[in-house]
């Protein structure tokens, strides 16, 4: 299932790219190139803009009326622009005017065919990316895979380099395979130049706003908001937050008029939310709502039997030619980790550039004190 965007507007086809995974859309600024695409491929939607590059938009349609293409299309023309006139009228085409788009009425039917589409789809498989055949880890896997499709804010919390972004974006994937996550760490939100970028404003809301700006909120609606490192909101951000998490409602700044947005929160911190309550820098009532499940990531130390498994990955994906020797694979299982597998991969990196042409990898005590 893919959007096909044929267009040499670079800003027109952003509007979509900030939308859309890119699994889903598939964009072109020549014609020529989506009709070889087309041989092979139907897509759910075909939007075609009036400004192409070398292959003019009625010429293209023309191609396309000759094929007798069944694919719905729609066109998009300047304000004073004429709808074109094929030879035979058999496209399911429907001309729009630029200026006149409702994109987000586009959007909410584009993701209405993609929860159907995800219906059928659903028992296909979906590679989480979290490495290990340990129990915890296999533990884990399922707990994502239990919440993923529920409506329920979800809490990730564990040490730093466990894999709590890659399961955020796990738990996404499986209910918006089609959608890109709106991820935010949560140290940039406490100043006012944050807040404006997630919530938006409206123009002429301060001095240098002389455009609108939508916000984070607004680009995670039907999709997933991560809030990572969420323990460093500070108490007044999180009282911001409580209505929105509440009911979904909010205003932008410099706005009146009140907005909505429908997504699915993911949170995670390095410390436990209870902990947090304790230290006097999480608010109680945003924490319910925050949490309504927790998900714990296990440290590397928990699953060191998963270490071999984890050095087989990184050098298939960064350095097929480099292998490890059983003695250092014993080497690395007695190791503390305290940067887990953030730390395991930077060090294997750095033993990979160290070994130049010898192909088994080496670690050293200095190797080992620069992590």
């Amino acid at each position: 299932m893919s959007l096909f965007i044929v267009s040499s507007d670079w800003r027109f086809k952003e509007k979509f790219k900030s939308h859309f995974a890119a699994a889903f859309l598939r964009e072109f600024s020549l014609a020529e190139k989506a009709l070889v695409a087309l041989q092979s491929e139907e897509p759910v939607l075909l939007i075609v803009d009036n400004r192409l590059g070398n292959g003019s938009y009625q010429w293209f349609l023309q191609t396309l009326s000759d094929r007798n293409s069944t694919t719905p299309i729609i066109l998009c023309l300047e304000k004073d622009q004429a709808e074109p006139v094929l030879a035979k009228n058999n496209l399911k085409c429907y001309c729009v005017k630029r200026t006149q788009i409702n994109y987000v009425k586009l959007f909410e039917h584009l993701d209405e065919l993609q929860e159907k589409e995800a219906v059928r789809e659903k028992a296909s498989y979906h590679p989480s990316d979290l490495i290990g055949e340990s129990e915890c880890m296999y533990a884990v896997r399922e707990q994502l895979k239990r919440y993923a499709q529920e409506d329920c804010a979800v809490h990730l919390y564990g040490e730093t380099g466990t894999g709590k972004e890659i399961a955020a974006n796990y738990i996404h994937r499986l209910k918006y395979p089609h959608k890109n996550i709106v991820a935010v760490n949560c140290s940039l939100l406490n100043s006012t130049l944050g807040s404006s970028m997630f919530f938006g404003h409206a123009k002429g809301a301060f001095t240098d706003g002389k455009a609108e700006l939508p916000g984070l909120v607004q680009e995670a609606h039907q999709s997933t908001l991560f809030l990572d490192e969420v323990e460093n909101l500070s108490l007044q951000f999180q009282s911001h937050l409580l209505r929105l998490l509440e009911t979904g409602k909010y205003r932008r700044y410099g706005d009146i008029q009140i907005h909505t947005s429908d997504f699915r929160l993911v949170t995670a911190s390095n410390e436990k939310l209870s902990e947090l309550i304790h230290q006097n820098v999480m608010r109680r009532d945003f924490l319910y709502r925050i949490a309504d499940t927790y998900i714990h990531m296990p440290s590397l130390c928990e699953h060191r039997e998963d270490i071999p498994l984890l050095c087989e990955h990184y050098l298939k994906i960064n350095s097929l030619e480099k292998e490890i020797s059983f003695e250092s694979l014993k080497q690395l299982k007695s190791y503390d980790w305290p940067g887990n597998v953030r730390q395991l991969f930077s060090t294997l990196r750095r033993s990979v550039i160290m070994s130049g042409e010898q192909r088994v990898l080496q670690f050293s005590d200095e190797n080992f004190a620069l992590s």
